[in-house]
């Protein structure tokens, strides 16, 4: 019986599974887009475009007041620049800057033995200038000798022993001998003269090694050093006087409104807390570089009041009533404010009119209530988004 060939039995094919699609396996990310989107806009909206705070305050409408500006420094009534006057080292310093001093008071001692060898050297030539002076002429002899021998010829000439040529010779000699006993005797009391100069000239040096205050004050500067060699009209320290002054600086054109007796407001930047009243004692006539300089007193000065102090000042020449004004301090670059506006940073450039230290008048650019941004300008870029608002009391 034929066996018939087995054919091989096949399994029966499984369909494969559908596949998920990108999004159905990463359903998530979507999502997550939009929560960086979302949290990118509040980071910029709350933080990259956003400045936490400013200070600011409102256009008003008043009175604006017109004053002349000027900077002011407290000076000294007086400054004495002490200064050496021969060669010699600094053997003491008796005084550190801001000592208070007493007209007279030693302040430095100097010494130089080259001062002491020179008086030395000085007495021995004064010593035998004077030998050479009490010996006398060294023509007296000679001067002596011709007197009696004029005396002889005048006998002889009285006699007719000698021609009256012989005896006019013989005095003639006599005149000559005379005339150069008088000039040696000049020049020998001219050698102990100069030699008495020169001695004491150099104890005036030496009587002058302690150099003193001329006045009383304050050592505002110092320029020594113990053991220095310095030499004549070298700067040893500035003294001020204990009196000061406030000195102000004012431009060439607003100099003219000016006149001793004004009353002025002036504030120093060590006490801007408050405004010292001060009036206007003397406008020097020389100006420097267009600007003039303007002395002041103070009406009730501070207790604490330096040399070196820096400030500002007005006095007030003028006035306008019911005119827009703002906090000077809010003016940038001379016309130029940041305003806030629905809650942004706009820069505005205005028209100024009068001024003072506290308040300027505007002219044009700003509106009754606007409010400007009085501190720290250049933190505030146009645009920027101010979240909260501090408004200054006026």
């Amino acid at each position: 019986m034929a066996t018939l060939p087995s054919t091989p039995v096949r399994s029966p094919r499984v369909a494969p599974l559908p596949r998920r699609s990108f999004l159905r396996r990463n359903w998530y990310l979507p999502a997550l887009l939009v929560l960086l989107a979302l949290g990118g806009a509040v980071y910029y909206f709350f933080f990259y475009d956003t400045v936490e705070t400013a200070e600011v305050a409102p256009v008003q409408r008043g009175t604006a007041l017109q004053g002349v500006y000027g900077t002011v420094n407290v000076e000294p009534v007086t400054e004495v620049i002490v200064r050496t006057r021969n060669f010699g080292m600094l053997s003491a310093v008796n005084f550190k800057a801001g000592d208070v001093v007493k007209a007279g008071q030693v302040l430095v001692e100097t010494s130089d033995t080259s001062v002491q060898r020179d008086i030395d050297s000085v007495n021995s030539s004064l010593a035998q200038a004077k030998v050479r002076q009490a010996l006398g002429p060294g023509s007296t002899d000679a001067l002596k000798n011709q007197e009696i021998e004029v005396e002889k010829l005048k006998k002889l000439l009285d006699a007719n022993d000698i021609s009256p040529v012989e005896y006019e010779k013989a005095q003639n000699s006599l005149a000559s001998l005379r005339d150069q006993v008088q000039k040696e005797t000049l020049a020998l009391n001219t050698d102990v003269e100069n030699a008495e100069r020169a001695r004491d000239a150099l104890n005036d040096q030496i009587g002058h090694d302690a150099i003193a205050s001329p006045m009383d004050g304050v050592i505002l500067e110092s320029y020594s050093h113990l053991g220095e060699y310095l030499p004549p009209q070298t700067q040893i320290c500035m003294i001020g006087s204990a009196e000061n002054q406030v000195v102000a600086q004012v431009n060439e054109e607003d100099v003219g409104y000016l006149a001793p007796g004004m009353k002025a407001k002036i504030r120093l930047y060590s006490q801007q807390d408050r405004d010292l009243a001060g009036t206007l004692k003397k406008i020097l006539p020389q100006a420097e570089n267009q600007v003039y300089r303007v002395i002041f007193s103070l009406d009730n000065p501070p207790a604490l009041l330096l040399p070196g102090m820096t400030g500002e000042m007005n006095i007030i020449i003028g006035e306008r009533q019911n005119t827009l004004t703002v906090p000077s301090r809010a003016i940038r670059h001379g016309n130029q404010v940041l305003q806030i506006v629905n809650g942004r940073v706009r820069a505005v450039t205005v028209h100024t009119g009068f001024h003072t230290l506290e308040r300027t008048e505007i002219t044009d650019g700003l509106s009754a209530g606007d409010m400007v941004i009085l501190s720290n300008q250049d933190l505030y870029k146009p645009g920027v988004r101010v979240r909260e608002i501090t408004e200054k009391s006026q």
